[in-house]
């Protein structure tokens, strides 16, 4: 799970502020398509407000303007992870242990770079997969994931 220099100088900035606030930062994703965003997702134990979001986005957005820790222009999103929640880091995951997740890899394993299972184990060097279509679980280690999301299912 990659995350760009950018997104990292962002996370490392915002993060002691969101945390005064009683909030986590989730992760932060920086886009450069035809308008540059940076994307900050922020949680809770008990989720978040849309309060909460409008008052990490004015106090993050000022700092972030001030220190010119961007120096080009963008669009500031505040969000909550969501119930289909990207992953940035892998010990986001170990909470998730049982739960269907989406994968994208750097590099092929067995031939493909997506898969899609029932997250079995984390640990240090990787997780374990079990995928529908095959007996036994996989393992993929943490520096050959591209992106991986939660998927949530409905009941």
């Amino acid at each position: 799970m990659e995350q760009g220099s950018l997104a990292k100088k962002v996370s490392q900035f915002v993060e002691p502020t969101i945390e005064s606030m009683g909030l986590t930062l989730w992760g932060v994703e920086v886009t450069s398509a035809n308008r540059p965003a940076v994307i900050i997702y922020i949680d809770s134990e008990n989720g978040v407000s849309i309060d909460q979001c409008a008052e990490v986005s004015r106090d993050v957005g000022l700092m972030l303007e001030v220190e010119e820790v961007i120096d080009s222009a963008y669009v500031l999103e505040v969000s909550s992870p969501g119930l289909e929640r990207k992953f940035f880091k892998p010990e986001q995951m170990s909470a998730y242990v049982g739960k269907k997740i989406d994968i994208a890899l750097v590099f092929s394993l067995e031939g493909r770079k997506k898969f899609k299972g029932l997250l079995q184990e984390t640990d240090e060097e990787g997780l374990l997969l079990k995928l529908e279509d095959q007996e036994d679980p996989i393992k993929i280690e943490w520096d050959r994931i591209k992106k991986a999301k939660l998927i949530h299912e409905f009941k």
